[in-house]
């Protein structure tokens, strides 16, 4: 049995004047320029019986609606079955809003951003659909598998000194022209905070490797609470080049893996949490007027955003008002596995914690498997999935808003899927 492979890419840099996500300290402002531009990556694989293609996009993140729309085009294509499909985005904070509008009810949309924002995204489907057409020209590549090392770069922002991980899982596609490297990091894309477009500290990555003639395809971790030591473009470099620098060093030592590939999918219902849209709306009225009385929200990004009680209550308020209207108590994630040889990929919909990730790992490594990826904001988003730890606490993480609607149980639902249905795929 052989594997084949074929890999293409397109740019997706959105036009200047769509707002930026991730971040409520750029209060509804729009981008003002391009540090430096986003990309679409796909990489098809086949070993004859199974085909899959990976999707991975320098984007926010995507609601399921949305990857469901690219998966059918891609799929359409190609001939790969929806289900084989995994459309990754790396959460940069410096793409637009594809997920989680900030300010949804105090700072809402025009029209014409509206507009602007879905003559983008259409456009991005589009290209990624003519980019899928290029995947068909497959040919016979070699894949090795290993892991890296960068530590000392993140830090647990929910529990002061608690776990983090400096290992990064590669995955190595071998063609007779070239080498494209997969490679799974757990550690939020937070390092710009301006008005600018930046695909952030694993853009950096990538133009690093690929001028050492590497294509990489960057897989955000487990990364629900681990953040860079600090912030910045400076810091974002160094991030960026320090990555680039353990996977040249580590592609020499990477070892063959065998061509199997194995895809299983997992519906998993998870339980959200609710709350009565007559009081969230009471709440977040009297949260606005406190603000306006004060002169309302800063006119320009503002960190004050993070330590002012009001602001910080107007935005919670608006968050829980907006969750208010979404009547669901549970929603369906999307879990895939997918094995390449002695590598397990993990992919969840949504922002698992470092805790979880390596619980994955090591009930992977107990059934076979040499290296695992767990691979955050696959297919849909249904936020941050918290362990119980986060929820006793009251971290961050766990306060109630649209990027957190599961409940405690979550967690452990996930985990509980993922073990009883890894035995299928295992070596």
């Amino acid at each position: 049995m052989a594997i084949e492979a074929s890999y293409s890419k397109v740019n997706i840099t959105p036009p200047i004047g769509l707002r930026l996500g991730g971040y409520a300290h750029r209060v509804g402002k729009p981008s003002i320029m391009v540090h430096d531009e986003l990309y679409a990556r796909l990489l098809m694989i086949s070993s004859g019986e199974v085909e899959v293609i990976v999707v991975q996009l320098d984007l926010l993140g995507l609601y399921s609606n949305d990857a469901s729309l690219i998966r059918r085009s891609v799929s359409k294509v190609t001939g790969v079955k929806e289900d084989n499909i995994m459309v990754a985005s790396t959460h940069t904070h410096s793409a637009p809003e594809t997920i989680i509008p900030m300010w949804p009810n105090t700072l809402p949309y025009s029209e014409e951003e509206k507009a602007k924002y879905n003559d983008w995204f259409t456009g991005v489907v589009s290209k990624l659909t003519e980019a899928a057409g290029g995947l068909n020209g497959t040919e016979r590549v070699e894949l090795r598998i290993g892991v890296g090392e960068a530590n000392g770069l993140c830090f647990n922002r929910s529990f002061k000194g608690g776990l983090v991980s400096g290992e990064l899982p590669i995955l190595l596609v071998k063609f007779s022209k070239g080498k494209v490297a997969l490679v799974n990091y757990p550690c939020h894309p937070v390092c710009n905070t301006d008005l600018g477009f930046s695909a952030d500290y694993p853009g950096v990555t990538y133009e690093s490797l690929l001028s050492n003639g590497v294509e990489l395809m960057f897989l955000t971790g487990a990364a629900g609470d681990i953040d860079p030591i600090r912030k910045g473009r400076g810091y974002m470099s160094y991030l960026g080049y320090s990555l680039s620098s353990s996977v040249i060093e580590t592609l020499g030592s990477l070892k063959p893996t065998a061509p199997v590939i194995r895809v299983k999918e997992i519906k998993i219902t998870l339980p959200l949490r609710t709350i009565n849209q007559e009081e969230a709306r009471l709440r977040y009225e009297e949260a606005l007027r406190r603000v306006k009385a004060k002169g309302g929200l800063p006119n320009e990004p503002s960190e004050s955003i993070w330590v002012n009680e009001d602001y910080l209550t107007l935005m919670y308020s608006d968050e829980e008002y907006e969750v208010s209207k979404d009547n669901r108590r549970f929603i369906e994630a999307e879990v895939n596995l997918l094995r390449i040889g002695g590598l397990l990929m993990v992919t969840i919909p949504g922002e698992a914690f470092i805790e979880s990730a390596l619980m994955i790992s090591s009930i992977a490594e107990g059934m076979g498997f040499k290296e695992t990826m767990v691979v955050g904001y696959v297919n849909d988003y249904v936020g941050y999935i918290p362990i119980k730890a986060s929820f006793i606490k009251g971290t961050y993480e766990a306060k109630l808003a649209r990027w957190s609607r599961v409940t405690d149980d979550a967690e452990g639902l996930i985990i509980k899927g993922i073990e009883s249905n890894l035995r299928e795929i295992a070596p």
